[in-house]
């Protein structure tokens, strides 16, 4: 086998491994990585009423897809993702992007983030979590702040808005 073949091999193995032990993680502590389709995530943004100067923030940003196509529509946006895989690939993905001053990623915890400055938050979220994550958002989040759920909703909590499987609320606390 030659060297490059087995650096090769190394890389790649350490990189599947890191993937799924964060993968089973992810599903333990929020969810697990689902890719949002890109007509989605404009519908999202749309029903979000997302508007430039505002501060978007993704929970589990995954490969960043939301995250760099609102940095398309002028918006500041943060993915947040603990994956370290998935993590790199958006900050690769990153570096294409024209509007890069308005893309942050961070590799951090979902539960360690503060969301006091965010007036939209968007997630994908099972539903187990769904409940502690509602306390964190009314805790930490600004009155009249947005939240976009994909697929799951928040028990007690009534939605703005709906589309398909795309849930917006609004933060009145």
């Amino acid at each position: 086998m030659s060297t490059i073949y087995l650096i090769f091999l190394i890389i790649f193995n350490t990189f599947l491994i890191c993937f799924v032990i964060y993968t089973v993680y992810a599903n333990l502590s929020g969810a697990p990585y689902l890719p949002t389709r890109k007509k989605h995530v404009h519908t999202m943004l749309r029903l979000a009423n997302v508007k430039k100067g505002e501060k978007l923030m993704d929970l589990g940003s995954g490969d960043g897809r939301i995250v760099l196509i609102a940095a398309r529509q002028g918006i500041h946006a943060t993915g947040i993702e603990i994956n370290p895989v998935l993590y790199y690939w958006a900050q690769i993905k990153r570096i294409f992007q024209k509007d890069t001053q308005l893309i942050t990623f961070k590799r951090e915890n979902l539960w360690d983030v503060d969301l006091s400055d965010v007036d939209v938050l968007t997630l994908f979220f099972i539903k187990p979590k769904m409940d502690k994550l509602l306390k964190k958002i009314q805790t930490e989040m600004k009155p009249g702040s947005r939240v976009v759920s994909h697929i799951f909703t928040f028990d007690g909590w009534q939605h703005e808005k709906k589309h398909g499987t795309i849930y917006v609320y609004e933060n009145k606390s």
